[in-house]
């Protein structure tokens, strides 16, 4: 499911939000989505088996929901984007600017947990090991277990001391089985970075209060990514979208950059197709 700003009312090329795990598309960009789109059009999209029931044998991979994704904005006639992944989200979203580069137009990646980049760090062995631990053990310790197990993995222990025993708690419970059925983050290969087109600005987003191996992926990936802009705030926690005109406007600026680069190589491809050509190749 998908859910957007009008389209419309501005000539700017969308931002395309995916959400990580524990909570949907709406639930995860609510707040910086309405920012957003009071200056560029946005989509939020729950990401396949959020929202709607699913067989218990279901399982979903991380090339998988980036497929089921990339069919949204097609499907809504639009021939390109700017892409932003929260969490695990940011490990889709990276896949999908893989996958079809030509539709991307700038990405954007918060705490993407790339734990097989950084594999030799305690702290990332350490976060990789209890992911496993929840998904391996989710069907014998049941989901209000696994979801404190998952928000303690995070370092966010006051959240759950603040929700429990709430709706909010109940509702981050239903999405344990959820997690459960996802393809082991850990599992995704840092080899994929080599994949990614040179052509594609990357913009990464780290909170100062976040884990400390998320943190670590992310300045390394800003060192593995050539061009790509690191913004660390130190107020904020994971979801660093929630830093409000900090986040906002840094990926807004990156977006225009991107455009201007974008339209640049529109005009050369129409005006000089032959040196476009070459270039590419």
């Amino acid at each position: 499911m998908s859910r957007s700003a009008p389209l419309d009312r501005s000539s700017a090329s969308p931002i395309v939000l995916v959400h990580g795990d524990f909570g949907d598309g709406i639930e995860s960009w609510g707040a910086p989505c309405a920012l957003i789109g009071k200056r560029r059009p946005t989509v939020v999209i729950d990401r396949p088996g959020f929202g709607e029931d699913f067989p218990e044998d279901t399982r979903f991979s991380i090339a998988g929901e980036a497929r089921a994704l990339l069919d949204v904005p097609i499907a809504m006639g639009i021939p390109c984007f700017h892409l932003v992944g929260h969490s695990y989200g940011g490990l889709i979203a990276l896949e999908m600017a893989i996958t079809q580069p030509e539709l991307v137009r700038s990405l954007h990646l918060i705490e993407p947990p790339l734990l097989d980049l950084l594999p030799e760090q305690p702290p990332v062995r350490e976060l990789d090991r209890r992911g496993r631990w929840i998904v391996d053990h989710h069907a014998e310790i049941g989901d209000e277990a696994a979801t404190e197990a998952f928000f303690a993995m995070i370092g966010a222990e006051r959240a759950v001391e603040r929700l429990r025993g709430t709706p909010d708690w109940d509702r981050l419970c239903a999405y344990a089985p959820r997690f459960a059925r996802g393809q082991l983050a850990g599992s995704y290969p840092s080899s994929s970075l080599t994949r990614l087109a040179g052509t594609v600005p990357v913009g990464l987003y780290s909170g100062g209060r976040s884990h400390p191996a998320l943190r670590l992926i992310a300045v390394e990936l800003a060192n593995r990514i050539n061009g790509a802009h690191l913004l660390d705030v130190p107020e904020a926690g994971h979801a660093v979208q929630m830093a409000k005109d900090v986040f906002i406007d840094a990926l807004l600026d990156l977006a225009r950059h991107a455009d201007r680069a974008w339209e640049e190589r529109d005009s050369v491809a129409r005006t000089n197709p032959d040196r476009e050509q070459r270039a590419l190749g």
